[in-house]
Order: structure tokens, then sequence, then C-alpha cells
């Protein structure tokens, strides 16, 4: 069952055709370990594109991310049952900031980049923001030209970069932030 009514984009490039349509899923919170094990491998083979590691996701803990997942917008684009990304969507709290929402946790699988499967995730999340809130923030690694470059695509302006915001071992990379009226 496909949760929107676009057609469904075909497997191409990387990836094997086996005629199996790409589906959007809302993933549950019974799906935690499958949730994390995905993240976990995108977090470990792209390390300089994410702010976070997996060390960090099992320091918040199971319980955490299951709840997480119960209470955010978070979709797996799917094909029989192979995840190829995923992608997070969370509406900021409290009466002054509860207009905005965040994207976040975009991760596409090596073998789905450039199939369209990035374009469907942010889709599904911008169609739901629609629904919950004014605007939409989401921020990025600064060098990542090829994210730069999706959510470009997808509306989204760049206010703001923050230098060193991110401190790996020694090292120290800038952070782009952007942001978009839904």
């Amino acid at each position: 069952m496909k949760l929107d009514n676009r057609p469904a984009i075909r497997q191409h490039g990387g990836m094997r055709n086996t005629g199996q349509e790409h589906v959007v899923h809302r993933v549950q919170s019974f799906e935690v370990d499958r949730f994390l094990a995905f993240r976990a491998e995108g977090l470990i083979a792209n390390e300089a594109s994410f702010r976070v590691t997996p060390d960090d996701d099992i320091a918040l803990g199971v319980e955490s991310w299951r709840q997480r997942l119960a209470k955010d917008y978070v979709v797996a684009i799917v094909t029989g049952e192979q995840w190829l990304g995923v992608g997070g969507f969370s509406r900021f709290t409290g009466s002054k900031l509860d207009h905005k929402g965040l994207i976040w946790g975009m991760n596409v699988a090596p073998a789905a980049r450039g199939t369209g499967v990035a374009d469907r995730i942010m889709e599904s999340l911008l169609e739901h923001a629609r629904q919950n809130v004014r605007q939409v923030q989401l921020t990025l690694m600064a060098d990542n030209i090829r994210a730069m470059s999706l959510y470009k695509r997808h509306g989204f302006e760049l206010y703001a970069t923050e230098p060193a915001a991110i401190r790996q071992a020694d090292q120290y990379a800038d952070e782009a932030l952007m942001w978009r009226l839904v």
C-alpha cells in the first residue's frame, strides 16, 4: 500500500531492477531494531556526513528511539522487504515554537542513490509537514554538496553556517542550517 497517489518510482541505476516499486512506508515503533540497524549502516559508511555516531544512538537507548518513532513522522522507502532510505520529521514543542518542524535523519543506501529515493522521502516529509507546521528546518554538514543540492531542489534556503559546529576527533567541520516555508 502506498501512502500517496504518486506513481511508484521504478528501480534503476545501481539497483537491480526486479520490477518492484518503491513504496513510502511509515516506520512504526516496533520496527526500532530494523530502523537503528539501517541508520547505523549509514552512519558508519558515511561518518563525515552526519553529526551523530552509532554510539550516540546507543547511548540514547532503544526505548527512547522507540518513543521517538511513535511520536515523530518517520518514513522508509522500501521495495519488497528492502529498505532503501529513511528520513524523519519532528514538530517543535511549545506555544512559541510549534509552528516549526525539523527534517532529520535523511539517509539513503549507497546502491539506491540517484534513483529518486531521497526525493520521495523529502516529498513525503514535506507533505506531512504542510499539515502540521508553517515552516521546516534542517541541518547538514556544510561540505555535503549532494545533500545541499537535494534540499535546494525542494525549496530549502541556506540561512546560516555554523563554523566548527561538529568535532570529529581533533578535526572540526562547519554545519549548514536551512529552512523553508511549507
